[in-house]
């Protein structure tokens, strides 16, 4: 862990922030080609749930060979167990049935030790990695960056009801979304000055007529997540600019639906390579030509909440500058170890 905070501290502060999102996690993919093809690089990468599957792959090698490799573990047929199973239970059915969770983990394992290699740790990592995971007894946002890679990933993306907590040293863990789905306060907590947003819009929204019960908790606990995000946009502090890249408009995919992979990397690709060459474009015109961390677009001002919220759901995309000047970095020498 001192290596790792010695890396950061010693360097400068672009995070990649990846948030959660199941199969439109594919959207990320996309986005990831964009950056390497820019040239924008991470001084650290930050994900929750499948923005933790991604993240790690990206940190593990942030150049092409990592992105075909990704490509190939969203795209290629699937050996062994699926990551979720089929059945010819309605939905509904499934969620009222006996048992914790609808699918077992195996599937997921074996696909991300695919992925990393199954003696993978963080400190095999090319770049600097964290993920999030919310612990089940305290309800705690718990970090993790060191020591084997794959089991805090899985527990990054138990999502509730769908897979099972997942267990690490005695402690019950959910998906990260369930407290921190985009963890931009995370970037400034450990001093980022430049936040590179890649989020996958309005992810778990339900429609907006109310069919059943259902569809009311669903909202709520999209609004949750949403205003969390939101939250951390408004309140960044002075000096910290977060880089949104736009999702696009939400597919209409059913949540265990994987054969639409391709069209979304595509999709988050093109999206993001036309929003990085127009803001480039928009820099040159402001004499900063190139310069991705020189891009100001917006500052504080009493319109700024409302422009944070908008940020948060705009699948365009956009860029927010907090003014005034940087606050110091977190202390890095404090403990983050979750199962010290």
């Amino acid at each position: 862990m001192v290596a790792l905070r010695t890396r950061i501290r010693r360097r400068p502060r672009r995070a990649l922030v990846l948030s959660g999102g199941g199969n439109l996690g594919a959207l990320q993919v996309g986005m990831l080609r964009a950056l390497v093809e820019a040239g924008i690089t991470a001084d650290v990468v930050l994900g929750c749930s499948i923005g933790a599957v991604n993240g790690a792959a990206f940190a593990r090698s942030p150049d092409q060979e990592g992105i075909d490799r990704l490509v190939a573990f969203w795209t290629r047929p699937e050996s062994g167990e699926p990551v979720m199973p089929g059945s010819r239970l309605p939905p509904l059915v499934q969620l009222l049935r006996k048992g914790e969770s609808l699918h077992a983990p195996d599937g997921l394992r074996s696909r991300l030790e695919w992925l990393y290699g199954a003696d993978a740790t963080f400190e095999d990592l090319a770049v600097p990695f964290q993920c999030v995971a919310a612990e089940v007894e305290t309800a705690a946002e718990t970090w993790f960056d060191e020591g084997p890679l794959v089991p805090p990933i899985m527990a990054s993306s138990s999502l509730p009801a769908v897979y099972p907590a997942t267990t690490i040293a005695g402690r019950r863990f959910l998906d990260g979304g369930v407290v921190n789905n985009v963890p931009v306060a995370r970037a400034v907590e450990l001093g980022c000055r430049e936040i590179v947003v890649l989020h996958v819009g309005l992810h778990g929204r339900p429609d907006a007529r109310i069919r059943r019960p259902l569809d009311a908790a669903l909202e709520a606990y999209w609004v949750a997540r949403n205003a969390r995000f939101a939250n951390d946009l408004a309140n960044l502090p002075g000096g910290v600019e977060a880089i949104i890249l736009p999702p696009g408009e939400r597919p209409d995919i059913r949540y265990d639906d994987f054969s639409h992979s391709a069209e979304l990397i595509d999709r988050g690709h093109r999206n993001a390579e036309v929003f990085l060459a127009e803001r480039a474009r928009e820099a040159e015109r402001r004499g900063s030509a190139g310069a991705l961390d020189r891009l100001r677009d917006g500052v504080r001002s009493r319109r700024w909440v409302a422009d944070a919220r908008r940020a948060a759901v705009d699948p365009g995309g956009a860029v927010l500058r907090s003014e005034g000047e940087p606050g110091p970095p977190a202390d890095l020498d404090q403990p983050v170890d979750p199962l010290s």
